[in-house]
Order: C-alpha cells, then sequence, then structure tokens
C-alpha cells in the first residue's frame, strides 16, 4: 500500500479534507491499469462472444429496487455500543473474536437472533471501548439513498449493483437484435453499497466498480455452444470442507458441481482471465456456495476467491438466477418481459445466468500477487505485471539531453504512440534511478537512446537499447523493428530475454 500510494497508484478519496473510510480514487498509473483490466474483461467476456455492452443510469427510482428485493433485503447486521455509540458489523466482530476463531466459526450469513447469541457465547467486546456493551443484532440496509427533484417523496438510490439496469432494458435490447435467445448483455459501472465498517483498502469500499454479464437464455436448453472444446480444461475447485482441488469443468457439470454448461463455461473464461493478469493458479480457487448462502431464487453460485494477505478475498460471483428479476420486474411493472421462442412457439421468460466481478478487489490481487520485494541485485520494490495491464508498454530515455539524443527519443515517443503503444517520456536523473522508477511501476520494457543510436560509423547505428524488466537483460533493437518487436513483446507475454 505504501508504493500504491507514493506511486500514484491509489489516492485516499478526500485526503486533503481527512479521508472518509471505504473510498479510495485511482492516480494516474492504477487508471491505467484498472482500465486495460476492463478492456481486457470487455475482450474476453463480451467481444470475443459476440455479446453487447451496454451503460445504464446509477440512481435508480425506489420502485426498482422494492421489485428486486432490494429495498427490504439488501442489508448487513448492525450491532450499537450502548456505551460508545460506535455501530459495528456484527458477522465481522463475531469472526475476529479469538474463541470463535479457534472454532472455526462462520458468521457471514446467519440471521440476527443467531449473531446476537454468538456474541453472547463468545463475549464479543465492543472493538472502541474493550467493554462488553453490545447491543442486540439488527439489520441496517446498505444502500445510499437520495430524492428525485426537490419533491419529497420520489425516493431514489445509488444502485447496489449493475445488473439490474440491465434486467431494465432488457426487452428493449433483445428486440434491437432480433427477438432470439439467447442473448448476452454486459456492463462495465460503478455501484455503491454504505457498509457498516469498510476496511482492508480496496477489498471493502463504499463505492466500487463493476464488471457484470447477464446472458439469457431458454431453460429447455442450457448448453454453450463452445464448451465441448474447454470441458477437459481444469480448475481449483472447493466444496464444503473439501480442500482445493482440481476438477474439470466437463466433469463439474456432469457431477453437478456446477449447474450448467454455460455457468462453467463463464468459470473458465474468469478463470483464464485471472491467469492472464498475473494471478498464480495456485493461488485461486471457485468456490460452490452452500444452500444457506445461496439466495432463493439461484440455482447455484460459484464464488472464485483469491489468496491476499487479508485472507481468502471472495473477487467475482457466478450465479444462475433463473427468471427471477425478469419475472419480478414484468410483475412490478406491467410490462411483457417474455421472448417468442421459435423452436417450441411459444412465448418463454428468459433464465439467467449471471458472471459478475469486482474490478477494485481484483486490482488489489493483482498488485498482491505481482509485487517484488527489495533484493541485493535490484534495491528496490517493483511489480511484475504482465504486459498486457501494465500502465504503460515502455519508458524512453535519451541517455542525456544533449547531442539530439532527446529529439530522438521524442521521434521515437511518438512513432510508438502512433502505433497504439503506450509510452512515456522520461529525461530526468541517472539511467539507474530511471530504471527503477519504471520497475517500481511495473513497465516491463526501458528504451534508451544513446551515441550509438546516432553515430552513422557504428555498427549500432539506428539501433536502441531495449532492456527487460524482469531479468534486467538488455537487446538492441533496430527503431524500424522497435514497434512491431513491441507490440509483440507484449501479445507473448515477454518480460525476460
Amino acid at each position: 500500500m505504501d508504493v500504491a500510494i507514493r506511486r500514484s497508484f491509489l489516492i485516499p478519496s478526500n485526503e486533503i479534507y481527512g479521508s472518509s473510510a471505504g473510498f479510495y480514487d485511482y492516480g494516474a498509473v492504477g487508471t491505467a491499469i484498472k482500465h486495460k483490466i476492463q478492456n481486457l474483461w470487455r475482450s474476453e467476456m463480451l467481444q470475443k462472444e459476440g455479446f453487447h455492452e451496454i451503460e445504464t443510469s446509477v440512481i435508480v427510482p425506489e420502485a426498482v429496487l422494492k421489485a428486486s428485493g432490494h429495498a427490504e433485503n439488501f442489508a448487513d447486521p448492525l450491532v450499537t455500543c450502548s456505551g460508545c455509540k460506535q455501530k459495528f458489523r456484527a458477522d465481522h466482530l463475531i469472526e475476529e473474536n479469538k474463541d470463535a476463531k479457534k472454532e472455526g466459526v462462520k458468521a457471514s450469513g446467519l440471521p440476527p437472533a443467531e449473531l446476537s447469541a454468538l456474541i453472547k457465547k463468545y463475549s464479543v467486546l465492543c472493538p472502541q471501548c474493550k467493554k462488553p456493551t453490545l447491543s442486540e443484532v439488527g439489520w441496517f440496509n446498505m444502500m445510499f439513498r437520495t430524492n428525485i427533484g426537490p419533491i419529497d417523496g420520489n425516493t431514489a438510490y445509488f444502485r447496489p449493483e449493475t445488473a439490474q439496469g440491465i434486467f431494465l432494458d432488457f426487452a428493449r435490447v433483445i428486440r434491437n437484435y432480433g427477438s432470439k435467445l439467447p442473448i448476452g448483455i454486459g456492463q462495465v459501472g460503478r455501484s455503491a453499497r454504505n457498509e457498516i465498517s469498510p476496511r482492508q483498502g480496496l477489498i471493502r469500499m463504499r463505492e466500487f466498480t463493476q464488471m457484470e454479464l447477464e446472458y439469457f437464455f431458454n431453460p429447455v436448453d442450457q448448453t454453450y455452444p463452445r464448451f465441448k472444446k474447454i470441458a477437459h480444461h481444469k480448475a481449483r475447485f472447493v466444496e464444503g470442507a473439501v480442500p482445493p482441488h482440481e476438477v474439470s469443468y466437463g466433469e463439474a457439470v456432469s457431477t453437478g458441481l456446477v449447474p450448467n454448461e454455460i455457468m462453467a463455461y463463464f468459470l473458465y473464461k474468469q478463470w483464464e482471465l485471472y491467469l492472464a493478469v498475473g494471478i498464480p493458479a495456485s493461488k485461486m480457487y471457485f468456490r460452490k456456495m452452500p444452500k444457506n448462502d445461496t439466495p432463493h431464487y439461484s440455482k447455484g453460485n460459484v464464488d472464485l476467491e483469491v489468496e491476499t494477505s487479508y485472507g481468502s478475498v471472495e473477487t467475482t460471483g457466478t450465479a444462475y438466477r433463473t427468471d427471477y428479476d425478469l419475472s419480478q420486474h414484468a410483475k412490478h411493472s406491467g410490462q411483457d418481459l417474455s421472448v417468442f421462442d421459435e423452436a417450441t412457439k411459444q412465448k418463454i421468460v428468459a433464465h439467467v445466468v449471471e458472471p459478475s466481478m469486482g474490478v477494485d478487489r481484483l486490482f488489489w490481487c493483482v498488485l498482491e500477487h505481482c509485487f517484488r520485494d527489495k533484493t541485493p541485485e535490484r534495491d528496490w520494490e517493483w511489480f511484475a505485471f504482465p504486459p498486457c495491464i501494465a500502465p504503460y508498454h515502455a519508458w524512453i530515455f535519451p541517455l542525456m539531453k544533449k547531442d539530439g539524443m532527446d529529439g530522438k527519443a521524442r521521434e521515437i515517443e511518438e512513432a510508438l504512440r502512433e502505433a497504439g503503444l503506450t509510452v512515456y517520456y522520461q529525461e530526468s536523473g541517472s539511467i539507474g534511478r530511471r530504471y527503477a522508477r519504471a520497475d517500481e511501476i511495473g513497465v516491463p520494457y526501458c528504451i534508451t537512446i544513446d551515441y550509438d543510436t546516432l553515430d552513422t560509423k557504428s555498427d549500432k547505428h539506428g539501433t536502441v537499447t531495449v532492456r527487460f524488466r524482469n531479468d534486467a537483460k538488455q537487446v538492441r533493437i533496430k527503431v524500424s523493428e522497435l514497434a512491431e518487436k513491441l507490440a509483440h513483446f507484449v501479445k507473448e507475454g515477454k518480460v525476460t530475454e
């Protein structure tokens, strides 16, 4: 976190006024990485599958969230200290209690009465005043409330998820594409949840970015066209008390670990995307959620969890939401959200599989797993980002700011940008210090323009030095071939010579 804030990955929001917990801004470096993660998701989850992306409003009328169930049920367990009047999330306090930890108590998802009993059983203290003065547990609705217009009573909320906007626009979008199932509609956007006690940096925030896909299909056909090609691939799965173990996606479907081919295929896509952004396979796994942690409308939920310094963190949730959302909105709005199915000659309400991914949690996991500490050979911390998400593909250095080297460096900078590469020009400091700065933010290639580049008598004339981040080795590459070579390195993920 020290490096992330110092090197402009993250900035505490409203910092000069005293930051509020649960809010972070992204600096220039962090924003570049975040956008590349989002664009990789767009490429893998939408474009390569022929799906559609929309953008919906972040302010949602109360009627919508009453229909979806959020107005009544989107809540966390709240406990108040009668002494200091501070409020805390009850399940977190229980799970952090030493005795409860020893017994492996899992408080998440339990109703208030059971949480109150656990607080008494383990004599859970107020973390602020260290006294046994906690109240009975109640519910706290997590949505940020507002009012549309100047007249009171027109209640609305900052959306707690991007999904509802997709369900509301479903009928119009599918009509635009021939009213045929299946169809995939995705969205990248901001959501907000008024967390009781946000903590752990980006892991639990009050405002965050989601990448969600809703795949609408006829429930009589739960196959996926490309599933057979990936059915033999394997990922790590956890169910109940069984530790992570490898299971093929085909086996996951045939044994009921995953409800259908559609969900299994999207789990495969998530797994491959996580590998591409730098999360090791040994540090992540899919967890099949138990029935008591699965919504009543769902026919199966599977989370992708990543091991971090904060413990295992849920970063994606994939749910078979059945026809619940469309049916609820049809009922409450009075609109027909069914689709005429050509095969059966009947009108049906589409079922939905939803892969939902949190960008901010994934961003933090990438930082942790790509972080490299100091060594005797390299006296600075650095990040080993895969080139596809590095904030810059390359930094460009003139060896000195004279004798035409700076001018040539600027020419190369412009040419590489025109070729679609993200680059940055840096001329201050020694070459060693400039390498260190580039390493600190994970830049995979450094390009140095020196006297040989310009010397027509040198056998290295017209070439530059390219340094690879991971092993610090260097090669000479012709300026005329530089853009093509760098693009190839990025595509192949090459970070060593």
